[in-house]
Parts: C-alpha cells; sequence; structure tokens
C-alpha cells in the first residue's frame, strides 16, 4: 500500500490525466495546492512513484501519466464511484422505455450509455450474439491520433466474439467488473468495465485512460435498475 501522500498524489495525476489525456507535470501540482508540499518535494515523489511502476515518463515530457499498474491502484484503492443524479437515472429509464422487447431495450439503453460516456458499448445477449455501439464516440478520443494504435483497435470489433467466453467467466451476473490492460481479454491496450445481468454482458470498452468512477456507477446502476 502506498503511504497517503503518494496515494493523494497518484489520485491527482490520474484524475487529471483522465480529464486532459496530458502528461503531469509537477507545476500543476503545486499551483494545484492540496498538497502543500514544494516543487522538489513534488519531483521526489513522482520519482518515487515512476520507480515503483505507478507512473511513466514519456518522451521527453517533463510530466507524468499513469501505467496499468497505476490505474489498477487507483480503481482497487481510490476510486470515487461516481453517484447517478435523478437525471441520468430517468434517461436511463426513457431509454428503456423506447425498446419494443428486451433486446431493443438493451440497444436504446447500449446507444444512450455510449453517449453518457463517449466511449465504445458491447452488448452479448450471449456469447454467439452481439451488439455494438459508440464506436465514433471512442475513435473521437486523443489516442486514437496514433494511427497503429486506432489499427489494434479497430480489430477488437473484428473479433470480439472470440473473446466473449473469457468475459463470461470473469464477469458474474449481478456483478460489475473492472479489467484493465492484461486483465482484459480484448487486449491490454483499452480498460474495459462490464456488468453482467443473467446471460447478458453490457460493455464499455476504452483506452485505458477512461473515466471508470462513471463507467462502474452507470453500470451498476443499469444492473440494479433491470
Amino acid at each position: 500500500m502506498l503511504n497517503s501522500r503518494r496515494e493523494h498524489l497518484l489520485r491527482l495525476i490520474v484524475e487529471n490525466y483522465i480529464e486532459t489525456a496530458e502528461p503531469v507535470g509537477s507545476q500543476f501540482l503545486v499551483e494545484e495546492g492540496s498538497l502543500q508540499v514544494s516543487g522538489a518535494t513534488l519531483r521526489n515523489e513522482m520519482r518515487a512513484l515512476e520507480d515503483d511502476g505507478y507512473l511513466t515518463h514519456p518522451h521527453t515530457s517533463s510530466g507524468r501519466t499513469p501505467t496499468e499498474q497505476g490505474f489498477q491502484y487507483y480503481v482497487v484503492h481510490i476510486m470515487a464511484e461516481i453517484d447517478i443524479d435523478k437525471t441520468i437515472q430517468q434517461k436511463v429509464q426513457d431509454a428503456v422505455s423506447e425498446g419494443t422487447d428486451q433486446r431493443e431495450q438493451v440497444k436504446c439503453l447500449a446507444k444512450f450509455a455510449a453517449e453518457h460516456l463517449t466511449n465504445a458499448i458491447i452488448v452479448a445477449f450471449n456469447p454467439s450474439s452481439v451488439y455494438y455501439t459508440g464506436i465514433s464516440y471512442l475513435f473521437a478520443q486523443p489516442e486514437f491520433r496514433d494511427s497503429s494504435y486506432t489499427v489494434s483497435i479497430s480489430k477488437i470489433f473484428d473479433h470480439c466474439e472470440d473473446r466473449l467466453d473469457e468475459i463470461y467467466d470473469l464477469v458474474n451476473d449481478g456483478q460489475t467488473e473492472v479489467l484493465i490492460g492484461n486483465q482484459n481479454p480484448f487486449g491490454s491496450s483499452c480498460g474495459l468495465v462490464g456488468t453482467r445481468v443473467r446471460d447478458i454482458i453490457f460493455i464499455v470498452l476504452a483506452p485505458v485512460r477512461m473515466d471508470y468512477g462513471k463507467a462502474v456507477g452507470l453500470l451498476k446502476y443499469i444492473n440494479s435498475a433491470k
């Protein structure tokens, strides 16, 4: 476990990186002010987090970005799940009411979730029946300026049925799971939040830089509203 200062520092870096997709430097953290330590101390603490595998130092930037390990620690030990307010709850209900049967209801709900989370949604009605939406939201993320990353993620949708048995094994009925990097059967270059209602798996697929608290909160609400 990290000490309280490093945990707080990791939270600030992860949450700022989720919001901006830019490396986080010590100057921002000094100006943010909640740590109340000098720039030199912050740089030492960031270096320690990097040495321990929670942060990385991309290219020649003076800032840091979270690693897969950093995101995993954040999700397990730090992340605050975002409550679903009444407006979003009503939008969930409205989306469900648009469908004429269960399958159409789930598709309408997936479209709303993709818009709300600005990422892709994959729905598995069973291991051989898949629906996905929100691809344009996913590919609008800054990570997709890298053409090789775009190709890598695109291949997921060509072969996602091949990985669904693993997802069914990892996500139990009534549960919401976060699978990051190497934990994710769809590949280490993305993050996944999934929930399961009986045989239906509902998945948020995004870059590893995902707002996990927002995604978990929405999927848990969807599961509870089944």
